[in-house]
């Protein structure tokens, strides 16, 4: 966005305006809303001379075109050597910046208004000008958040109406740029409001394209807010008209019912032409329908863990559906439930897109909820994460992933094997560590731990514990604090499993003693140091290599086979995976890519059309269910093919150690 024509606009009215206002000592400073506080002082000039030789250039710059204006610096800078300690010669400055801004010379620009407002708080138009162009500098020299702050304060301030458009187009371009959405919609409201009727039309023109960029939560968070006051307020001044016709748009767009109807219900007035089409919309808010073949996708964003997970996740749904290939015929709709709506809401609006298969569930709360829409709509959800026990009943729900505290369990009885104990753990969530605090001690020799293992008192809190008897995990420390070595000396840790995410693991080795054997969990994806121990499932985790991305060696199962051999790694598919990601999947992305593979082969022989008819919805839903139950693909988290007729994806977590000991 670049207003250089709003220069243009003003021009004539602001450059012999300012100068008359200045020598009549009517102007207001920009300190107060219009009427309130004292006038700003005059700015006299003592020079009758200064005053007359002014004006005339001003009015040449007032009625000339950009290269006219510009060609007019020279007689202003002659002005400004003629007059140094006339007030006059601030007009003066103001117009260079003005030209200075015209030639894209920001610095010399912020330099000239700087100086302009150092003289004072109360300069009057010439200070209101001053500060305005400031922050035009700031903003188009890159630095919206400066120019947001230098501007914002200003708004609904300056009296000009020239100044104050050009003020109002610029104070909404840099709250755009900085990201701040919910400040740029209110801007937009009083850019509106503010507007002269000449330029009405083109302010809301203006205002319309601008909100094509504000993301969708904003704009709802705008429609459900109270006018101020309670006032009517006319719909050609009302931005959240315009506001209702993009998330209209949105909603015919993406097929959201539910959007639909609380459009209706917040803004149907407001709608226009779109009305009946989003009540058209709204009206099948609960009905029932497939699309071919659509897979809908919810991630949570309630938390930085679960927003984390979430985008990996989708990455790897993405991945899995073939998306990243082309000519493929899959179709994603998304959701997140960290909006005002339920994970409910969040369901019914996919399955309002057209959804036959849903994958969810990046934590066990979330998982949970599904598990419990999938049995009461009879429609197969895929989750990411494993849900409450008791909620595993049902033909719809399908477990996808699995906590990874799993690994957690199979790491401490390696390290226990090994004589590496006690044990310290490092991050997880915190009912990881909870649990992984409480697990019974490994002795040498132990099988792998399952979930639900019988647990033993033991710290569950950050801090030093008494080492159980025959080791196990004696410490539990969390990854959002520095690592500090000197805790591992008084329990005298000689192993260390990292429950963690990428950036606490690599804390973790650089500050670990060398004496210490570590053991990196499911999360915990970086580069392994020699000799220590890596959890694994199935081809997870795989890494890149000269050949592209690989499924790590095993050290206690038998060796992947090799490529092009019957069950060999997908090549093709993994090289397509490092085309379009920086590193090998993460374990949420790998789990993301299984459940994409297995929610395509639910969806792909589904009849071709889109149908609403409840019988028809219902026998695609439990198509899609049994083809899931039974499809057999090769996957990254697992050795199995598939569910095998069941509902719950084997997976056996084992490990391997890397390279020489440390």
């Amino acid at each position: 966005m670049n207003p250089v024509n709003s220069f243009d606009r003003f021009s004539a009215v602001v450059a012999l305006g300012a100068l008359g206002v200045m020598l009549a000592g009517a102007g207001a400073g920009c300190g107060g809303a219009p009427g309130e506080g004292d006038a700003a002082a005059p700015i006299l000039s003592g020079s009758p001379a200064a005053q007359a030789e002014l004006q005339r250039i001003l009015a040449r710059f007032a009625n000339g075109a950009r290269a006219e204006r510009i060609a007019l610096g020279p007689e202003l800078v002659a002005f400004r050597q003629r007059y140094p300690d006339d007030d006059l010669a601030l007009v003066a400055d103001a117009h260079l910046a003005w030209i200075a801004l015209e030639q894209g010379d920001f610095r010399r620009a912020e330099a000239l208004t700087s100086q302009v407002a150092a003289r004072g708080q109360r300069l009057g138009a010439t200070g209101d000008l001053a500060r305005v162009l400031r922050g035009v500098a700031l903003r188009r020299a890159g630095k919206p958040k400066p120019a947001f702050g230098a501007l914002r304060p200003l708004v609904s301030k300056v009296i000009d109406p020239y100044v104050r458009s050009l003020l109002n187009e610029e104070v909404t371009a840099a709250a755009m740029e900085a990201g701040a959405w919910t400040q740029a919609v209110e801007l937009m409201s009083i850019w509106l409001r503010e507007a002269d009727d000449d330029e009405r039309a083109a302010v809301r023109a203006q205002v319309g394209t601008l909100l094509d960029k504000v993301p969708v939560d904003h704009l709802l968070r705008a429609l459900r807010g109270k006018q101020a006051g309670g006032d009517a307020i006319p719909p050609e001044l009302d931005v959240r008209s315009l506001v209702a016709v993009r998330l209209a748009a949105v909603s015919l767009e993406r097929r959201d019912a539910t959007l639909a109807q609380e459009l209706l219900d917040r803004a149907g007035e407001l709608l226009g032409d779109r009305g009946d089409a989003v009540a058209d919309l709204a009206a099948g808010a609960g009905t029932a329908r497939v699309e071919p073949p659509t897979v809908g996708l919810l991630v949570s964003t309630r938390t930085p863990t679960s927003r984390r997970r979430g985008v990996e996740i989708a990455a790897g749904v993405t991945h899995g559906l073939g998306l990243l290939r082309p000519g493929s015929d899959a179709r994603l709709v998304s959701r997140d439930d960290g909006g005002e709506g339920s994970v409910d809401e969040a369901l019914n609006s996919l399955t309002a897109e057209g959804a036959a298969v849903l994958v969810a569930g990046s934590d066990r709360e979330q998982a949970t909820a599904a598990a419990k829409f999938a049995r009461t709509h009879a429609i197969p959800v895929l989750l990411v994460h494993p849900p409450e026990p008791g909620a595993l009943d049902g033909a719809f729900v399908f477990v996808v992933g699995e906590d990874p505290d799993k690994g957690v369990e199979v790491l401490a009885a390696a390290l226990a094997a090994r004589g590496a104990t006690p044990v310290a753990l490092v991050g997880g969530d915190r009912s990881a560590r909870k649990e992984a605090a409480g697990a019974a001690p490994a002795t040498a020799g132990a099988a792998p731990a399952t979930a639900g293992a019988p647990a033993t008192a033991a710290a569950a809190r950050p801090g030093p514990a008494a080492p159980p008897a025959g080791g196990g995990i004696a410490l539990v420390l969390p990854c959002d604090e520095p690592f500090d070595a000197r805790t591992l000396r008084p329990l005298g840790i000689r192993g260390i499993i990292v429950g963690g995410d990428p950036p606490c693991a690599e804390q973790t080795i650089r500050a670990a003693p060398r004496s210490v054997t570590l053991a990196l969990g499911l999360e915990a994806i970086v580069a392994p140091p020699a000799g220590s121990l890596v959890a694994t499932a199935g081809l997870f985790p795989l890494t890149a290599g000269p050949a592209g991305a690989q499924p790590a060696p095993s050290a206690s199962g038998p060796k992947a086979p090799p490529a092009g051999a019957p069950g060999a790694p997908d090549a093709g598919a993994l090289s397509v995976w490092l085309a379009s990601h920086p590193t090998p999947p993460s374990y949420w992305a790998a789990l993301g890519h299984d459940a994409g593979v297995l929610a395509w082969a639910g969806v792909r022989s589904l009849p071709k059309t889109g149908t609403e008819d409840p019988a028809e919805v219902k026998a695609r839903r439990l198509a899609a269910a049994t083809a899931i139950g039974n499809a057999k693909a090769e996957l990254w988290t697992t050795s199995a093919p598939g569910f095998g007729g069941g509902r719950v994806l084997p997976r056996e977590i084992g490990h391997r150690e890397i390279g020489k000991a440390r």
